[in-house]
């Protein structure tokens, strides 16, 4: 009989709270960079001896805004990965999963711990990949 890994009572609503959170979040962000907009152009351009700068300033605020959660959910992939790597089992001991599964031991657990491994160096490569054009994009000439 296959080994199973049985739901954790309250994981579904625990995710939903996640999420709701994670998009009050950003939208609390959105409305607060529409509302701050005319002030930050302003700012920006007060000064034309410093405009460049300033706007250079605010492209790198908005590159650490964009970049801050897709590391943070890089390093979280990263992190599991490893631990299912480490236990040669998914899921792995004391994860708390929304639905009973069937528990993966050895070589198939391990593939699974390298892919999210491989997804996590992915969007960590695509996140500065998009600091360095939006850099880039700072740093050009007019």
């Amino acid at each position: 009989m296959a080994e199973m890994h049985h739901a954790t009572p309250g994981a579904g609503r625990r995710v939903a709270v996640h999420i709701a959170i994670a998009a009050i979040a950003g939208l609390t962000v959105i409305a607060l960079f529409q509302a701050a907009q005319p002030a930050l152009l302003d700012w920006a351009t007060a000064d034309p001896q410093s405009t460049r700068a300033r706007a250079q300033l605010l492209i790198a605020m908005l590159a650490a805004l964009v970049v801050a959660p897709v590391v943070g959910i890089a390093i979280y992939l990263a992190r599991l990965g490893a631990r299912i790597v480490r236990e040669e089992r998914f899921p792995p001991e004391g994860l708390a999963i929304m639905r009973d599964v069937t528990v993966m031991r050895g070589p198939a657990a391990v593939r699974k711990g390298r892919v999210l491994q491989i997804a996590a160096a992915i969007l960590v490569v695509l996140s500065a990949l998009m600091i360095l054009t939006l850099w880039r994009l700072a740093t050009l000439k007019p």
